[in-house]
């Protein structure tokens, strides 16, 4: 059986760590799998990294045909069985494709949990017949039920993490004066996230713990807005964004407490990396949390 996961994603968050987690797990069972992602991507190259099969393929936008057009053509040339799909593009993409190529069975990774079908467009990715949805728990797998797709069509298999982080991470180098108590959240800067709230709730807490210092890690287009706003509520010495970070799990070694305040989301394997770390976690119940 030969297996192909698609990416049309250029930035590297928690799905594209979960393709390249899936593929370097089904390399390791003698499965026959490529990755298919953008070229110039961040995904292309930690798969080139991990030396795990990576096809480069360029997708300009969500109805990109001449995209879907040369994945057709490789899935058939690779006589490829599954087509495991794993963002918004790269389902749009990858359905355009199988109607070139009727041969490949369909999946897709559904990773969050707000409705899928929210307009005519939506309504025809998500009805198209003989395609299998994996919800990343049981939360998403109902909000695609009530959304009006069969329950037959949507298993839960949950998110991944690597079984080994808990071993010996050391601790990176302080973001804070020393003395200072650190705790820190990880993820994209976007509103369903929650950071505007872990700003207002630091305000608080420096009330009693004046020496509490929150590092914010994650890039996103709030980054600005998020800056402003710890500026305007006089907490800007407590808190740190670090933008994007290749040592996150030494990161959260570092922290005290680690925090995740989102409002939506699909499972948060932000959360299950800290436990494997041995952190306390405060977070929000939201969607797959708990």
């Amino acid at each position: 059986m030969k297996i192909a996961q698609l990416d049309a994603q250029r930035a590297w968050r928690g799905g594209e760590q979960q393709v390249l987690y899936l593929s370097q797990a089904l390399r390791a069972h003698g499965c026959y799998n490529v990755t298919i992602c953008q070229p110039d991507g961040a995904l292309y190259q930690r798969a080139c990294q991990a030396h795990v099969p990576v096809h480069g393929l360029r997708v300009r936008h969500e109805v990109d045909v001449v995209a879907a057009w040369q994945l057709a053509r490789y899935l058939r040339r690779e006589q490829i069985d599954i087509l495991h799909m794993h963002d918004p593009h790269g389902h749009t993409i990858g359905l355009l494709a199988c109607v070139l190529a009727p041969q490949v069975r369909k999946v897709v990774s559904r990773r969050v949990d707000f409705a899928p079908i929210r307009n005519w467009f939506s309504r025809w990715k998500y009805k198209m017949s003989g395609v299998q949805y994996l919800a990343v728990s049981e939360a998403v797998r109902r909000v695609m039920i009530n959304s009006g797709i069969p329950g037959t069509q949507v298993q839960t298999i949950h998110s991944g993490i690597d079984p080994n982080l808990g071993q010996d991470v050391p601790a990176a180098e302080p973001l804070f004066p020393p003395g200072t108590r650190m705790v820190g959240t990880v993820g994209h800067l976007a509103g369903h996230k929650g950071q505007g709230t872990l700003l207002e709730a630091t305000r608080l807490l420096i009330r009693d713990e004046p020496k509490l210092g929150v590092a914010i890690v994650g890039t996103g287009a709030l980054r600005q807005r998020l800056e402003a706003q710890a500026a305007d509520l006089g907490i800007a010495e407590h808190v740190q964004f670090t933008g994007f970070r290749h040592d996150v799990p030494s990161l959260i070694q570092a922290f005290e407490i680690f925090v995740f305040p989102s409002y939506l989301e699909g499972l948060g394997t932000s959360v299950l990396d800290a436990m494997a770390l041995g952190k306390p976690v405060v977070a929000t119940s939201a969607g797959g949390i708990p």
